[in-house]
């Protein structure tokens, strides 16, 4: 099991941030490390030399050395273990989407990126503020989901998307399964995510139960209020028609039950008030804040011993 302060692996590899993407209000970085007050002993820093340490404070120094401001986070990570929101300026969005590496995100991620970024540019029209992606290393989920924005919102070549991300970020994006999902993406302008209330919306929506819906007082981070009933879709739901009525009906008893381990989208200033709009809540325009269940891969038995023995070499040293 990796500890809670171990350095993710290859993340000295890769340059802190990028640069602004031009023409965009997106900027890529690699996560941000959590720095810890003494005497507690779990810090990344002291597994990092000085030159190499790259926490929240480091992030906003380093944009603004580049003149530019950061309005909005939206973390990609498949854990919270790296920081915590609470060390963020009080003013800054933060928006956790829950991401697995290595596999293509599924619609319902896809979706969520795509909610998220048109919300705060859509609150933000009067500034430049920035968009700030990161998934551990800034590079493959980051620039899977930054570019199916630019390639499906808009309207940009998947091959001029892509180019224009690893320009930026200054490393290119390393996987092929994303590589090529992107660039079979037709063009379409604006295909998905015109406003707010377009009728893709809807659409999208339509499927959400019709459960009584509780509106949250504060961010999710510092709330105690039940979660936001909104039950996402799933294959389970859209085979509910080849089903006889019984199951249709006890699924439906079940609905709200289940539906209380939902959050709703983590899109608010960190300490702001978060209120979701009446008309958002009809639509069921919110997402999970908590990981989805998750079973890591399992290592091959060479590499259960080689993990074995770095970890017998690490405690002789």
């Amino acid at each position: 099991m990796v500890g809670k302060s171990s350095v993710p692996e290859r993340w000295t590899d890769y340059l802190p941030l990028g640069r602004r993407m031009p023409g965009t209000r997106f900027i890529a970085f690699k996560v941000p490390l959590k720095k810890v007050k003494p005497p507690l002993n779990a810090s990344f820093d002291q597994k990092l030399p000085p030159e190499e340490r790259f926490s929240p404070c480091d992030l906003l120094k380093k944009i603004k050395e580049q003149k530019e401001e950061l309005g909005l986070i939206i973390d990609l990570t498949y854990t919270t273990r790296y920081y915590r929101p609470e060390e963020l300026p009080a003013t800054l969005c933060y928006s956790k989407i829950w991401t697995m590496g290595h596999e293509i995100p599924n619609k319902q991620t896809i979706y969520q990126f795509k909610y998220v970024v048109k919300k705060f540019l859509e609150d933000n029209k009067d500034n430049d503020k920035l968009i700030g992606v990161h998934c551990t290393h800034g590079l493959n989920r980051t620039g899977y989901l930054v570019c199916r924005y630019l390639i499906d919102v808009e309207g940009m070549e998947p091959n001029a998307a892509i180019e224009l991300f690893n320009r930026s970020r200054g490393h290119p994006i390393e996987r092929t399964n994303y590589i090529q999902d992107l660039r079979r993406r037709a063009v379409q302008k604006n295909c998905e995510v015109k406003r707010l209330d377009s009728g893709s919306f809807k659409d999208k929506s339509s499927a959400a139960a019709n459960t009584k819906k509780q509106i949250p007082r504060h961010h999710p981070h510092h709330s105690n209020q039940p979660p936001l009933a909104v039950p996402r879709s799933s294959s389970s739901a859209r085979k509910s028609w080849q089903r006889g009525p019984k199951v249709q009906a006890h699924a439906r008893a079940l609905a709200p039950g289940a539906a209380q381990q939902r959050q709703p989208c983590a899109l608010a200033a960190r300490n702001s008030q978060l209120t979701v709009p009446a008309e958002e809540q009809r639509k069921g325009l919110c997402f999970s804040t908590q990981p989805p269940q998750y079973r890591p891969p399992q290592r091959s038995p060479a590499a259960r011993k080689r993990k074995r023995r770095r970890k017998k070499s690490a405690e002789t040293a």
